[in-house]
């Protein structure tokens, strides 16, 4: 009876270390499953630093400068005005007073005086001072410079009353009354210029003003 037990024992035994024999070769020699790749084996990347090279600097490639001429501040060329030629060639030839009636235009003064309207142009190149850029602009009772030959200008002096000033008069009043026109007060102090000036152009009663009789020849 122990002796069939003891045989059955060492039955057991072996049977079992025959099983993990070959359980053990079963682990180590199991196939791969059929159509499946062995899986890729992953290298390991070594990332190598990159070294600079030293390149060669690339020529600097030579711009020539412009050179621009400063400016040059250029001055106005002034052309000195002098009378027409015509006026210098004509023998006899003298210059006279003319003083602009109110309305009056350069045009109409040339065709007045010359009875040509054109030569308006010689009469504003004569007083380009006193008219100045605008030929189209003259005033009342101002006078302009005309040359004429000396037969054909009209020899003629004013002749003068004196005017005593009253309270409240003023230039624009007494010219007013004696010209029939306040804008020609002008002329009563360009002739009483000295009186006037030393009183500040204020009028006082009493004060004695030379006026003109006529202002133009035909007046």
């Amino acid at each position: 009876m122990h002796i069939k037990y003891s045989h059955f024992v060492i039955i057991l035994l072996g049977c079992g270390l025959a099983l993990g024999g070959c359980a053990k070769e079963a682990v180590e020699e199991s196939p791969s499953a059929e159509g499946e790749e062995p899986a890729p084996v992953v290298e390991e990347i070594v990332e190598t630093p990159m070294v600079e090279e030293d390149l060669p600097e690339a020529a600097e490639e030579t711009v020539e400068e412009m050179t621009v001429p400063e400016a040059v501040a250029v001055e106005p060329v002034v052309v000195p005005r002098q009378p027409s030629r015509d006026v210098e060639q004509i023998p006899d030839t003298a210059s006279y007073l003319y003083m602009i009636r109110p309305n009056d235009y350069l045009v109409k003064i040339a065709a007045r005086e010359y009875g040509d309207p054109t030569r308006w142009r010689r009469i504003y190149n004569w007083n380009l001072d006193l008219i100045g850029d605008n030929p189209n602009l003259i005033y009342p009772y101002h006078e302009l410079e005309l040359f004429k030959p000396v037969n054909e200008i009209i020899e003629w002096e004013y002749d003068y009353s004196i005017h005593v000033v009253r309270a409240g008069e003023t230039l624009w009043s007494i010219a007013a009354e004696e010209y029939g026109d306040p804008i020609a007060w002008i002329v009563i102090f360009w002739d009483n210029e000295t009186v006037l000036g030393s009183n500040a152009g204020q009028l006082k009663p009493g004060m004695e003003l030379a006026i003109r009789t006529a202002l133009w020849p035909d007046s």
